[in-house]
């Protein structure tokens, strides 16, 4: 084995034999195992301001047609809040018009919890993956 390809080998062992790491907001870490679920819907960018947007919420897949909430939105706010279950897949989908032209996004989440005992000042559980951003990223 000459030594470039075994350079190249160790370059790829070291590359995929790392943890994946992770982050912890300790704003938002619960002391005790009584929390809340939420899963947070973004939709609006500062920039950009959809006219007529509606906002459906899916259980599991949107190609599993299981609709749980549809929010016609009215007002400036620029996320929706629902109150989620652990580890169960969510999908939403935002249609809207800009400039004319007709737009659907789609992402999906599905919420997990973790306890930290290191990162905080003291011990948390810390909810993630609760995030389903729905906002255009290019026009």
């Amino acid at each position: 084995m000459s030594r470039t390809s075994l350079v190249l080998v160790i370059l790829i062992l070291v590359s995929l034999s790392c943890e994946d790491g992770y982050l912890t907001n300790c704003e938002e870490c619960y002391a005790s195992s009584d929390y809340s679920v939420v899963l947070e819907i973004r939709y609006r960018n500062p920039d950009l301001i959809p006219s007529n947007p509606v906002v459906t919420l899916y259980e599991g897949n949107v190609s599993d047609n299981i609709i749980l909430e549809k929010y016609y939105v009215n007002e400036p706010v620029s996320y929706i809040r629902y109150y989620a279950i652990l580890y169960k897949d969510y999908s939403a989908t935002l249609e809207f018009t800009y400039n004319g032209q007709k737009y659907i996004t789609t992402a999906a989440a599905c919420p997990k919890v973790r306890y930290d005992e290191t990162t905080c000042d003291e011990p948390c559980w810390y909810v993630y993956d609760n995030i389903i951003d729905l906002r255009l990223r290019y026009n």
